[in-house]
């Protein structure tokens, strides 16, 4: 199935699901109800992905690629654990996406969250980092798979930047929202998003930094492996 299609049932998926979260919260309301449903919102989201790249039928080849592109990312989160802000696996996420395309970038983005968590630690967060690194996946992938702009060096810094401070960092928010928001209002969501802006641009600027130095260097590595395999 087109990538497009799949983004398109998952958004379509999502918004059945907020619009049913918003009636249902003129009953309910408190955490009890908006972590579950938020989780729920997310699962339901990236179910598509994964369903379409089964229906694929990836070869071992191709597994064992996404397994050790995965394993990288993991390996250099954990590899910074004493620097937050300093995490190049978001990088390596958009280097899989740029070279291997847009589904495998978002695979590659919820199933390096999942397993570098077991360092980190599990807890409700890690659904909203798992779908905000695959979403980074999924959009730089959209944007450069395929095309002569993924060439250029600059460009793919920059946007990687962009996109790490403003996708990952503003689904990732959302769970702090939940966690300390007690009346949900304007002024108390704004002033969370706000004390999460100096690690959100810090974590740009980083992911910026290393796709300018590295980024090209891997997606010439990754192309030569695809065409003598004939994979992806």
């Amino acid at each position: 199935m087109n990538v497009k299609k799949i983004a398109v049932i998952s958004v379509l998926l999502t918004a059945a699901l907020i619009a049913a979260a918003c009636i249902t919260s003129q009953f309910l309301s408190g955490k009890e109800f908006y972590y579950p449903m938020a989780m729920l919102i997310i699962v339901t989201a990236c179910v598509p992905f994964f369903i379409s790249f089964e229906k694929n039928r990836p070869s071992a080849r191709e597994l064992v690629v996404l397994a050790c592109m995965s394993a990288l990312a993991v390996a250099s989160r954990a590899a910074f654990y004493a620097l937050p802000t300093v995490k190049p696996l978001c990088a390596i996420v958009i280097i899989a996406a740029v070279s291997l395309g847009p589904q495998t970038g978002f695979i590659c983005g919820v199933l390096s969250m999942f397993a570098s968590n077991f360092i980190f630690g599990h807890g409700p967060w890690t659904v909203f980092q798992m779908l905000g690194m695959g979403a980074v996946g999924l959009i730089m992938g959209l944007i450069f798979y395929g095309r002569k702009i993924r060439s250029s060096r600059i460009l793919l810094a920059v946007i990687g930047g962009i996109i790490s401070f403003a996708v990952y960092g503003l689904i990732v928010d959302i769970s702090s929202v939940l966690m300390m928001s007690t009346d949900f209002s304007l002024s108390q969501i704004l002033t969370i998003y706000a004390s999460g802006l100096g690690y959100n641009l810090s974590h740009g600027i980083t992911t910026a930094a290393i796709l300018l130095v590295a980024g090209q260097i891997f997606i010439e590595k990754l192309d030569r492996i695809k065409i003598k395999f004939g994979m992806f």
